[in-house]
């Protein structure tokens, strides 16, 4: 008998399946032009898609757990030695390209149907603030194309083994599509701001276990009726994956005191300032706190917290310098980055910027934050047509959106239909209108008519945030303590959230803190978790020392 020649396969662990979207997703893809949004991925037939690569890296991160650098699983996901070009070995994993889809719908090839375009999906924005100014830092204007929540991605992952591994691998297979079932698993950018949250569907999902041993499993795979997969019978200790990251979950229920909102990127036909949504479906769009402003929101709090206890000032901004000289743009650049870096407890929570482009986070060991914050969106949701005409406009009698251009030479925005604005009103939206007044006259200023669709009554689900302990090390007991004075902050009602908070909007309730995780069981209490004399003494020590 000739010998087998090539990497050893008895049997092959094969899944085919869809993830969804839960948050907006971005996979970035090759910019043309700097100053446009990041855009995302697509493949040479213009198919938005997460490159095999980024999804195998994800899957990867995950199973290596609280180890990053251990070689437990250089067998599985393979390994190349530093310095070695030939040596190691390939990974016995095999992940497919995801395209990114509007339904799970395929042709008869199991080829997607319905292919999402790049040109139609939405941008999201952020900027910095300067902590002394309070205004947009300079340099500091972040806009990414991302993939909003509800889409579909194809899943196909094949796994090579051996009799020898195969109780092992098929334990590692099953721990990793439970991952993916429970939100464990995050892809693409912004993870720490929310971004890029997916869930594998149980249905459809087909598992099958292709076995070449012998002549009945290959004429069952050539048949097209392989072994199907039975996870019941996976014996999960098999698994011998890396210790899990130690994670502390927290939950805020909260309800808004006055219009809570992040202002979205774009005007509307009928209003100026809109908030920002995210479509969950064809037919329906919610109202969307992003992670991003709530972390931001948190992470000037903690600042304010930690300079007042050690007693340092944020470094000013460079303000003699002309607005368009470039050498005085990156000097304000700097000064933000100072801003941002000098703080340890803060950096350990909510991570440090990198100054140079190949270089570490500001010296900073870490980089990225411990703190994950979740995207939080209302459980009131808002008719796609009924957001349309407030984006748009009416269409007029050619069938053109009206965007404005009916109302006169005043260049006055035309007037909110009334069956919209009673469908925005029952979902406690509503239309404020205000002017600026002239200095001089005292009457209202010419062109300065401004209005805002205010969120008056919308239900919001809770914030949820994730601290990976594992990240934080020998300081968790600092951060943490650091997050605890924030959150009672936020519960005594000292941090807004949202946009436009001088103007009287971000004002919040919070109903309910909970803790689980770092020895508080699930459920436990704000004011329980502040009782903790261990983080106590921690903090008193680190805003005592010198640093």
């Amino acid at each position: 008998m000739t010998p087998a020649r090539g990497r050893p396969m008895d049997r092959r662990l094969r899944v085919r399946g869809w993830l969804r979207t839960q948050t907006p997703l971005h996979v970035g893809g090759i910019a043309l032009d700097p100053a446009e949004a990041l855009p995302v991925a697509v493949d040479g037939q213009d198919r938005v898609y997460v490159p095999g690569t980024s999804l195998a890296g994800a899957l990867r991160t995950w199973m290596r757990g609280a180890h990053p650098e251990t070689d437990t699983l250089d067998d599985l996901w393979g390994f190349i030695r530093d310095g070695e070009p030939d040596s190691g070995q390939a990974s016995r994993i095999i992940v497919r390209d995801a395209i990114i889809t509007a339904s799970t719908s395929t042709d008869g090839d199991g080829i997607p149907n319905d292919r999402l375009g790049s040109r139609m999906l939405p941008v999201v924005h952020g900027v910095g603030i300067d902590r002394v100014t309070g205004a947009a830092a300079s340099g500091f204007l972040y806009a990414r194309t991302v993939v909003p929540p509800g889409r579909y991605l194809s899943f196909e992952v094949d796994v090579e083994t051996t009799e020898a591994d195969l109780d092992r691998d098929r334990a590692r297979l099953h721990a990793l599509l439970s991952a993916l079932k429970s939100e464990e698993i995050g892809l693409g950018a912004a993870n720490g701001k929310g971004l890029g949250i997916v869930t594998l569907l149980p249905s459809p999902l087909d598992v099958h276990e292709h076995d070449f041993t012998g002549r009945a499993g290959l004429l069952a795979f050539l048949g097209g009726e392989p072994e199907v997969f039975d996870e019941t019978k996976v014996n999960a200790g098999a698994a011998d994956l890396p210790a899990r990251r130690e994670l502390v979950t927290v939950q805020l229920r909260w309800r808004p005191d006055a219009p809570v909102m992040v202002r979205a990127a774009g005007e509307g036909a009928t209003i100026k300032t809109l908030p920002l949504t995210t479509e969950i479906g064809p037919d329906a769009l919610t109202l969307t706190l992003s992670g991003s402003s709530i972390k931001g929101a948190l992470r000037t709090h903690a600042e304010f917290i930690e300079r007042t206890a050690r007693g340092l000032d944020a470094p000013h901004p460079p303000m003699q310098d002309g607005a368009r000289d470039v050498v005085a743009a990156r000097h304000h650049a700097e000064a933000f980055l100072d801003q941002l870096d000098g703080l340890d407890a803060v950096r350990m929570l909510f991570g440090a910027a990198r100054r140079e482009p190949d270089g570490d986070a500001s010296g900073h060991p870490r980089g990225r934050g411990a703190v994950t914050v979740h995207e939080c969106v209302s459980e009131t949701t808002v008719p796609a047509d009924v957001w349309d005409l407030v984006v748009n406009g009416a269409p007029n009698g050619n069938g053109d959106a009206d965007g404005g251009g009916n109302s006169g030479g005043d260049g006055a925005r035309p007037a909110l239909p009334p069956a919209v604005r009673d469908a925005l009103a029952a979902r406690g939206l509503d239309q404020a209108d205000h002017v600026a007044i002239d200095r001089w006259t005292g009457g209202a200023a010419e062109h300065l008519l401004f209005s805002v669709l205010e969120p008056h009554g919308v239900r919001w689900e809770p914030i949820r945030l994730t601290v990976d302990l594992t990240r934080l090390g020998d300081d968790r007991d600092v951060a943490l303590a650091l997050l605890l004075l924030v959150l009672r902050d936020l519960e005594q009602r000292r941090v807004p959230l949202g946009g436009m908070v001088n103007r009287g909007f971000g004002d919040v309730t919070i109903t309910g803190i909970e803790f689980s995780g770092n020895g508080w069981t699930p459920g436990t209490a704000l004011a329980d978790a502040l009782r903790n004399d261990r983080l106590a003494a921690a903090w008193r020590e680190y805003v005592g020392s010198p640093r």
